[in-house]
């Protein structure tokens, strides 16, 4: 087509301290930079004091909506938009009224359904090859009722027909973005404190499923392996308003307190913009992520594009990305044997994690940097409005329009 292409986003948006947030910001961006014109519809602690084509109506209370009528307040906002696609963001918590399952965004579905003024895309962002009965009948209603699911791995494809009972015909694969390349920055390491140090990193929301205190009790182990010069850096902060994270927090910090090698672990605590994100994974030599439970990792994308290699759980999406990628290695969930063994083989092999860094580089260059994602969305937009019109057109010949 060619033509810009307006669209109406429903997410949620910084400042809100959310993976999603950060996901939205940086693929509206790459969608602007196409041309397209983005609204982006989000919660009312979101974007900033005049910020362009934000619109912040979904009322919320700490992390969960606020009112039982949300759903009206986000077709009335997009109504006012009149886009030419709507694209949700989807993940349980963000939608949640009294513990729903996101049930409400099935009454503005199926408003924009029947109306078919313009497609529905949904992305999808917690997949797991096991959906319990509330995530798969959610599924199973909204693909009936929506024109596209995006997934960002192909396992997540696969699986959900399992899940299901059907094979949807109107799910596709486009891979969480990463942003451009940028090399190791060592200045990173001399603002930190690091200077000269090999940096082993663990970094993001400290939640249970994360498993953050099993390499802080591996620790003494690994460090006396590495070399004196080896540094934990344990980086991030409960989320707020997550009770399951406001509980794991004081067992972790718990675990550091009591280790023998206190003094060779470095926390650094907080929600991080950006740049200060960027400053601290760009100071690590090795990133590990040993999740017990994770469909895709946001992490997992921007150390590729930092050019950090990872040791990671070998479990759905984490495993998928490394072995795309062929930046790191996978080892089994709860081996804490090849967890440590893995991390100390790479940090005593510096041509090794080079190769590996390379190679992360190189797969965000070629397969998931943001401009890349993008034109994936254009493209099934475009497909989506196309094959609308077409119904409608057939639609009005046949007189139901």
């Amino acid at each position: 087509m060619g033509e810009i292409i307006k669209i109406a986003f429903v997410t949620s948006w910084p400042p809100r301290h959310c993976g999603i947030a950060t996901y939205s910001q940086d693929l509206v961006r790459a969608l602007g930079k196409r041309g397209h014109e983005v609204h982006v519809v989000t919660f009312s602690d979101g974007g900033k004091r005049g910020e362009r084509n934000v619109h912040p109506v979904l009322k919320v209370k700490k992390t969960n909506l606020a009112d039982a009528d949300w759903n009206e307040q986000l077709y009335k906002e997009v109504e006012k938009i009149k886009p030419d696609v709507v694209h949700i963001q989807h993940e349980y918590a963000l939608y949640n009224f009294k513990n729903d399952s996101s049930t409400g965004l099935l009454r503005t579905f199926f408003k924009w359904y029947v109306e078919a003024k313009f497609p529905i895309v949904v992305t999808y962002h917690s997949i797991y090859t096991v959906l319990d009965r509330a995530q798969s009948k959610f599924m199973e209603l909204t693909l009936e009722i929506t024109n596209a699911g995006i997934v960002h791995e192909e396992y997540q494809k696969i699986y959900l027909p399992i899940n299901i009972d059907f094979v949807p015909k109107n799910v596709y694969v486009i891979p969480h973005g990463a942003k451009g390349i940028k090399p190791l920055n060592y200045k990173s390491k001399n603002e930190l404190g690091l200077e000269g140090k090999k940096v082993v990193g663990l970094l993001g929301w400290w939640e249970p499923n994360k498993e953050f205190e099993r390499v802080v009790r591996l620790w003494p182990n690994i460090k006396k392996k590495i070399g004196k010069n080896a540094v934990l850096v344990v980086a991030g902060d409960a989320r707020p308003g997550s009770t399951s994270g406001q509980l794991y927090k004081p067992k972790l910090l718990k675990e550091i307190n009591k280790s023998k090698e206190k003094k060779s672990i470095k926390v650094i605590t907080g929600s991080f913009a950006p740049e200060q994100y960027d400053k601290i994974l760009s100071s690590f030599d090795l990133m590990v992520l040993p999740y017990s439970r994770a469909s895709q990792s946001g992490n997992l994308a921007h150390s590729f594009a930092l050019g950090v290699p990872v040791v990671a759980t070998a479990m759905e999406g984490l495993k998928a990305e490394v072995e795309a990628s062929k930046a790191g290695m996978t080892v089994p969930p709860k081996d804490d044997f090849e967890l440590e063994h893995a991390i100390i083989r790479l940090m005593t092999h510096d041509e090794l994690r080079k190769r590996y860094a390379k190679r992360a580089s190189h797969y965000v260059t070629k397969q998931i940097k943001w401009s890349i994602v993008a034109r994936k969305h254009v493209t099934l937009y475009e497909k989506l409005i196309k094959e609308l019109g077409e119904v409608c057109t057939a639609r009005k010949k046949e007189g139901y329009i």
